[in-house]
């Protein structure tokens, strides 16, 4: 079975300014600056994806991948192609399941490319304290791989349901508009390295891979102090994990996208490197996937 690949990327990066830019203009910004990236048309994407969990407004319907599809101009008349446009929620790691699914869809010969963005940013006046994740975007460009060796390999996602309180995300209407509450509970960072692990034992197995075949483990930029222990936790030198977090603070479900673009920019991914993805998100859930450069 053929390898789905990451085409093309385009990311919005966290950043410093007076005019604050909601989670559409990132989305978009991510969007066109991975569209220019790519040898596609606009209208060769069949299936747009977006997972970003915090939007403008506290908007829930219609779904947000609309309005990006609408403004990156995918499709949006009636006659020629179609392009399937929708939202997916699984906080953090929903990039990871977009991904998945793109590549399911591929695979099954329904569609030859598809496109997966992401955006988080806090609309509310007086963010909640608790709110920690810089406004960002990010976006990559799925096709069929031309070679056999190049692409994803497995996916795995393990969710340890009774941890799910350790980290929630709400939206509280006791204030007009709404005003968006984030929580997190001791422990948390404990119950992503208890959960790394299995997830990344189990794609491994799957794609037939030892942990000594992985040149470089790119995980979401969590802190520091997780970043420091991951490596311990895994059985991994510590050089082989991703850690940039001296310049990129967590992004939630953009951040592995945006430090794998900065990996990808530094030169760290020559041909031949084989890596691992790991998102871990609410649920609690990890996410991992393996990809062949």
């Amino acid at each position: 079975m053929r390898r789905c690949r990451i085409e093309s990327l385009g990311v919005s990066q966290p950043g410093r300014t007076l005019l604050r830019k909601g989670a559409l203009t990132h989305a978009l910004t991510a969007g066109r600056r991975c569209l220019k990236a790519s040898h596609y048309h606009p209208n060769d994407v069949r299936v747009l994806i977006n997972t970003g969990v915090h939007r403008d407004g506290h908007v829930c319907e219609p779904a947000i991948a609309a309005y990006i599809q609408h403004h990156l101009k995918i499709n949006v008349e009636f006659q020629g192609r179609r392009t399937l446009a929708f939202d997916l929620l699984n906080g953090a790691c929903g990039m990871l399941n977009g991904m998945h699914l793109l590549t399911s869809l591929m695979q099954a010969q329904e569609i030859y490319a598809g496109m997966i963005i992401s955006s988080e940013a806090n609309s509310d006046r007086r963010p909640d304290p608790g709110y920690r994740f810089p406004a960002s975007g990010a976006a990559a460009l799925l096709d069929l791989s031309p070679k056999n060796d190049v692409g994803f390999g497995a996916f795995a996602f393990h969710t340890n349901e009774r941890q799910a309180e350790l980290v929630t995300s709400t939206v509280s209407l006791a204030t007009k508009g709404g005003h968006l509450l984030w929580r997190e509970q001791a422990g948390l960072e404990a119950a992503y390295l208890a959960g790394a692990s299995p997830a990344v034992a189990s794609v491994l197995a799957k794609d037939d891979l030892r942990l000594d075949d992985i040149d470089l483990v790119i995980p979401a930029q969590i802190s520091a102090q997780f970043l420091e222990q991951l490596p311990h936790t895994l059985g991994i030198a510590p050089e082989r994990v991703l850690d940039l977090t001296a310049t990129l603070p967590d992004t939630h479900s953009t951040s592995v996208l945006l430090a794998l673009k900065q990996a990808q920019d530094a030169g760290r991914l020559p041909p031949k490197t084989k890596a691992v993805l790991i998102a871990f998100g609410s649920g609690v859930t990890v996410a991992a996937a393996t990809y062949h450069f």
